[in-house]
């Protein structure tokens, strides 16, 4: 064991160097877009292995099957029905685009990269520029994986989506089952499906429902290990799934602190070191963690500071006041704008109260007698400390529509946590019965009438300007275009069509004009945004994707995403080269580059709002 321990020492050390300190930043991400792929692809085989291991000998006879396919059945329902009042279509598209392209990438090219330029050249699309981008690589290695199957197809995220909806319930169940019996897996799913939101980021595209997964996986797998602490594949794949949700998401490395204090109470209650084949791998697959974060020392931006007035620092506990109260402005909401459940929130807040004092007032027997449930709840500390920390982020207003997803780990805790202590507070023998019709009947009187109405999606507007614009380009997909397009660019080079924003063409212009004059494409477009002037009726491209008498347009469709938020597609039919080099010039000197995204109405603007409502017929 010395030198098991010994040989453990090193690797940790080796890690730590070749992870912080023997590569300058742009040589660490270098690493990641040529390497990253083959890393993760060793972090996820050697999980899969371990979590397969762990399984041998565990083969249920026939009669249990009557106590399983009951639980498994309403489990697949319930993530079935997660799918069947969502439009499977992109949500958020600042991650999610990426997440595809970057996908794309692992797939045509095992390059952990996202391209942000390229053209059809002699028939294939060539991508000719790409970054490293800061999201992690899990999510798009397995999306990944599901092109190299199937081929590529942008629709092949909500596949993989649809699966982890059901692998999801599936582990509530394992989970509920370890906990208490199948009937409290059973209530631990109905009480999850109660919230929109989880419906809405399932039929995304976005890497939300894998966070959620490998939490639950590590919460089983730890519970698990907690029960049988010396079976080596058990404690692996426990090690190996703290390794692969640190991952998925940016701050889900933190989960890796309590994942490893979980393996130490371990030692400590079995007063020996036991170092399984998973631990000494997982050091080393653990060390792309800290090479793929120096995307963010190369470029301060990728926090995206500018995004929020005011922001100075990512994390702060002076963000903690404020976004508190934007936390229970969404989880108290009751006008279905927010896609929460209100359930769970009640639930969740009362069972962690009695947590933290069942956890003060048994934590000695807990730790000494039952190592299972020892190792949820230090899991459960682990989803608080989550939870702490993104309230301290500086763009971690939960009742934002772009940052409502922060909140799901968050719900998973209420809902274990819920499952822990349901028995606690009622001691009735149909208690779980209780739980599951008390989800159900909130669902049936609140989650259907929330989700149907679908309040909570429709104010992004980015995002349904990203769908709109893929409608159309599923029906282009033989046709060769170059589209001008500051908002959605990386949308048209994920389907493979060539596009540039404003700000690009004003410092080439002579280039653009080359290829219009020689057709060099099929179809040459432009997406424009307009806002219209409610008391006239008159409507106004705006000044960063207006190019005056340069361009002659022939409008293709214009869309209505508000009343003040109108999006125009254009084929364009004609340019005038002398005014296309004297717009450039103009611009150039005023230096001036198209804002992303709907701006803050102007009182003006307001008043507009308010004159279009009134005027309603």
């Amino acid at each position: 064991m010395s030198r098991n321990l010994l040989l453990f020492i090193l690797i940790c050390v080796l890690a730590l160097v070749l992870g912080f300190w023997s590569f300058t930043p742009h040589q660490a991400v270098n690493l990641v877009r040529h390497y990253g792929y083959w890393s993760v692809l060793a972090s996820v085989l050697a999980f899969a292995i371990a979590v397969v291991r762990s399984l041998r000998g565990e083969g249920m006879q026939i009669r249990s099957w009557r106590a399983w396919w009951r639980p498994m059945a309403i489990a697949f329902s319930a993530a079935v029905f997660l799918h069947l009042h969502e439009r499977h279509e992109f949500k958020i598209v600042a991650d999610e685009v990426v997440l595809q392209s970057t996908a794309k990438q692992l797939h045509v090219a095992r390059e952990a990269s996202a391209v942000v330029r390229g053209y059809e050249y002699a028939g294939n699309f060539s991508p000719m520029g790409s970054y490293i981008d800061k999201r992690p690589l899990v999510f798009p290695f397995l999306l990944s994986l599901l092109h190299d199957l199937t081929g590529f197809r942008p629709g092949n995220v909500y596949v993989l989506n649809g699966i982890l909806s059901g692998v999801l319930m599936l582990l509530l169940v394992l989970i509920g089952r370890r906990l208490d019996s199948w009937s409290a897996g059973v209530a631990a799913v109905l009480l999850m499906a109660t919230m929109p939101l989880l419906a809405q980021n399932a039929a995304g595209s976005g890497f939300e429902l894998l966070n959620l997964v490998m939490i639950a996986a590590v919460v089983w797998l730890g519970l698990r290990a907690g029960e049988q602490p010396r079976n080596a594949d058990r404690l692996s794949a426990f090690v190996l799934g703290g390794v692969v949700l640190a991952q998925v998401r940016y701050e889900s490395a933190l989960f890796v602190l309590p994942v490893g204090a979980a393996v130490a109470y371990l030692w400590w209650r079995e007063r020996e070191l036991w170092l399984p084949w998973g631990l000494f791998l997982a050091p080393l697959l653990l060390v792309i963690c800290p090479l793929h974060y120096n995307v963010f020392k190369i470029s301060e931006a990728a926090w995206q500071l500018e995004d929020v007035a005011g922001a100075e620092r990512p994390f702060a506990l002076g963000y903690f006041y404020d976004n508190v109260g934007h936390a229970l402005n969404f989880l108290l909401s009751t006008d279905g704008s927010q896609g929460n459940s209100l359930l769970i929130a009640a639930l969740g807040a009362l069972s962690l109260g009695f947590f933290i004092l069942l956890l003060y007032r048994r934590h000695r027997e807990i730790f000494s007698r039952q190592p299972g449930l020892a190792v949820f709840s230090i899991l459960l500390l682990g989803l608080m400390a989550h939870t702490a920390l993104m309230l301290c982020y500086f763009w971690g207003k939960w009742d934002d529509p772009i940052i409502r997803r922060l909140s799901l780990p968050a719900h998973l805790l209420f809902v274990l946590a819920t499952v822990m202590i349901w028995p606690s507070l009622i001691s009735h023998r149909h208690r779980w019965r209780m739980l599951a019709g008390l989800s159900l009947a909130y669902g049936f009187s609140f989650t259907v009438p929330h989700t149907a109405m679908h309040r909570y999606t429709q104010e992004n507007f980015a995002a349904r300007t990203t769908n709109w614009l893929a409608g159309y380009l599923e029906q282009w997909k033989d046709r060769s275009i170059l589209a001008i397009d500051h908002n959605a660019g990386l949308l048209w080079l994920l389907y493979g069509k060539s596009s540039i924003g404003p700000s690009a063409l004003v410092q080439r212009p002579e280039a653009f004009y080359f290829h219009f004059r020689n057709r060099s494409f099929q179809d040459y477009l432009i997406v424009q945004r307009v806002t219209p002037n409610v008391s006239t009726g008159e409507r106004t491209v705006s000044f960063g994707d207006d190019f005056g008498e340069a361009l002659t347009l022939e409008l293709i469709e214009e869309r209505s995403f508000a009343p003040l938020y109108l999006i125009r597609l254009s084929r364009i039919r004609e340019v005038d080269e002398a005014k296309l080099l004297a717009y450039a010039e103009e611009r150039k000197k005023l230096n001036l580059v198209a804002q992303r995204g709907a701006p803050l109405l102007t009182p003006q603007q307001n008043e507009e709002i308010m004159l279009w409502l009134r005027q309603l017929p």
